[in-house]
């Protein structure tokens, strides 16, 4: 798992749920790697090229309006940084 800080994130709520987010992945098993950027994009596509990785999964759990365009074009950015890559995007479905 990659999560890149681009110091965005300072709402309390928003740190807890990141914070929540990575003991879960951690709990799983999973190596959490941990980058700091001015942009998502460019931070994903340069660690998916040194790390010779073939497939990318992107989380997605803001359901609509401005952050979903935002997402959208992180994504796109990336998709044109990044090298010959899979991309899926998963997003979590709110009931």
């Amino acid at each position: 798992m990659v999560y890149v800080d681009i110091g965005a994130d300072e709402d309390p709520d928003r740190q807890r749920s990141l914070q929540a987010n990575l003991r879960f992945a951690d709990n799983l098993g999973a190596h959490v790697v941990k980058l700091k950027a001015k942009k998502v994009s460019e931070a994903m596509a340069e660690f998916v090229r040194e790390k010779h990785i073939t497939q990318v999964i992107f989380g997605h759990s803001a359901p609509g309006g401005w952050r979903r365009y935002l997402f959208l074009s992180a994504v796109h950015r990336f998709l044109r940084d990044a090298p010959p890559v899979d991309v899926h995007i998963v997003k979590q479905q709110t009931t």
